[in-house]
């Protein structure tokens, strides 16, 4: 079995998509697969601390 990519729609197959629709049909699935792996995806990022009841916003701190 050997893979190659399609010329036209760039997708992996083992022969080029003999139809416009056969690009559309591979795109497709490409498409569902990445939908798939992007529902799995967890953020990395760290949340901040939670602010505080007794913070004061900045705008409403004064120096003396």
């Amino acid at each position: 079995m050997s893979v190659s990519i399609c010329p036209f729609c760039g997708v992996t197959t083992e022969t080029p998509h003999e139809t416009q629709e056969g690009c559309i049909e591979a795109l497709n699935v490409e498409i569902a697969k990445m939908r798939a792996v992007l529902e799995q995806v967890r953020s990395t990022a760290v949340p901040g601390p939670a602010p505080q009841e007794d913070d004061e916003p900045e705008d409403d701190r004064r120096t003396v």
